[in-house]
C-alpha cells in the first residue's frame, strides 16, 4: 500500500488528488499539510480525519507526495519533501518560468518525479494516438485542440485565489489550461513543438488573461491550440485530419472518418480527468508500468513552450 501527503492546499486539484487517494484501496492517506493555507488543508483534512500539518518540514516519510501549492512554492516545497517522500508529484507546470523550472529539474534529477499531464493517461486519448502512429488516416496534416471550463464565468475558480494571481502560478487562465495540449501535442506527435503565433484574451472582470489561442508546429504538422476558463460546452475536442481521414474527439466521442465517407465510433463517454492521472501514478508505482506518463524532460519543455507563448525570453 502505498502512504501519500497532499502538500500545499492552494492549487485546485489537491480536493481531487485528495478525494482520488482517499477512493484507491491501494492507497491511504497520511497528512494533509498547507503552510500558505492551514484552514484550507483543515477544511480538506478534517472531514476525513486526517492529520494537518502547517509546516512541510514536519511530514513524516511517504512513498508519494502529491505538490499542490502554488507554482511559485514549488522549489521550497520540493526542498522539504527531497529528504521526506520516495517520489514526488509536481502539479503542472513545474515553475512559474522556463528557467526556474531548469533550476528545479536540476535539483530533481536522479529523483522519481511526476507531474499533472493526464490527458495521456486517458484510454480514447492512448488509442488515438495509437491510431494515429498506425497510419488510420494516413500522413497527419493539422492538429486542432481545445480545452477549457466556465470556472471564471461560474466563479469556482475564485474560490481558489492563487488561481487568479498571475504572480503566483506564472502565467494567467489560459497558461494553466493549455499547458495540458502543449504536452499533449508533444506526446501525440513525437515532435518537438515550435511557437508561431499567440494571443492573449483579457476582461476587465479578472486581474488576468482568461482564454488564448495559438498557432505552432509539429514538425511540418500545423498545431492550433485554443484554451478559456470561460468555455461552456464540452471541455476537450481534439482533431487529427490526415491525408486518408479524421480522427476526432468531441462531447466526449472518439469517432474515426475515412477517406470512403464512413464513420466509426471508437469509444463514448471520454472524461479526461485529474483521476486517472493520479491512477496512472499508483500503478507505475505499484508495479504495472505506466509508460505514458510524463517525464522530468517533458514537463520542463512544456514549460519553456509556456515562456515563449507568453513572450518571454
Amino acid at each position: 500500500m502505498l502512504s501519500v501527503a497532499i502538500v500545499g492546499c492552494e492549487q485546485i486539484h489537491a480536493q481531487d488528488y485528495l478525494d482520488t487517494s482517499l477512493a484507491d484501496p491501494r492507497v491511504r492517506v497520511v497528512a494533509v499539510a498547507s503552510e500558505r493555507d492551514p484552514a484550507r488543508a483543515r477544511r480538506l483534512a478534517v472531514p476525513h480525519g486526517l492529520p494537518v500539518l502547517d509546516n512541510f518540514a514536519q511530514l513524516p516519510e511517504v512513498d508519494l507526495a502529491f505538490v499542490t501549492t502554488a507554482i511559485e512554492d514549488h522549489e521550497a516545497a520540493v526542498s522539504a519533501l527531497l529528504p521526506r517522500a520516495r517520489h514526488l508529484f509536481v502539479e503542472k507546470p513545474l515553475s512559474v518560468s522556463a528557467e526556474r523550472a531548469t533550476a528545479l529539474a536540476a535539483q530533481l534529477a536522479g529523483r522519481s518525479c511526476f507531474s499533472g499531464f493526464y490527458l495521456r493517461t486517458d484510454p480514447a486519448l492512448r488509442q488515438l494516438r495509437q491510431l494515429a502512429q498506425d497510419g488510420a488516416i494516413g500522413s497527419l496534416s493539422h492538429l486542432s485542440l481545445t480545452a477549457g471550463h466556465p470556472g471564471l464565468l461560474e466563479g469556482w475558480l475564485s474560490d481558489w485565489p492563487a488561481h487568479l494571481d498571475e504572480t503566483r502560478m506564472g502565467y494567467g487562465a489560459f497558461g494553466d489550461l493549455a499547458v495540458h495540449l502543449l504536452d499533449f501535442s508533444a506526446w501525440l506527435t513525437g515532435e518537438a513543438l515550435t511557437v508561431e503565433y499567440c494571443r492573449l484574451e483579457r476582461d476587465a472582470r479578472w486581474p488576468l488573461d482568461h482564454s488564448g489561442e495559438a498557432l505552432l508546429r509539429a514538425g511540418d504538422l500545423p498545431v492550433q491550440l485554443r484554451a478559456s476558463a470561460t468555455l461552456r460546452g464540452p471541455r476537450l475536442a481534439v482533431r487529427l485530419d490526415g491525408n486518408e481521414g479524421t480522427l476526432a474527439l468531441s462531447a466526449g466521442r472518439l469517432v474515426l472518418h475515412d477517406a470512403k465517407g464512413n464513420r466509426q465510433t471508437l469509444a463514448e463517454g471520454v472524461d479526461p480527468g485529474v483521476p486517472q492521472g493520479a491512477q496512472a501514478v499508483f500503478d507505475q508505482l505499484l508495479g504495472k508500468p505506466r509508460p505514458e506518463l510524463a517525464t522530468l524532460a517533458d514537463a520542463l519543455v512544456a514549460n519553456q513552450l509556456l515562456d515563449r507563448l507568453y513572450g518571454r525570453g
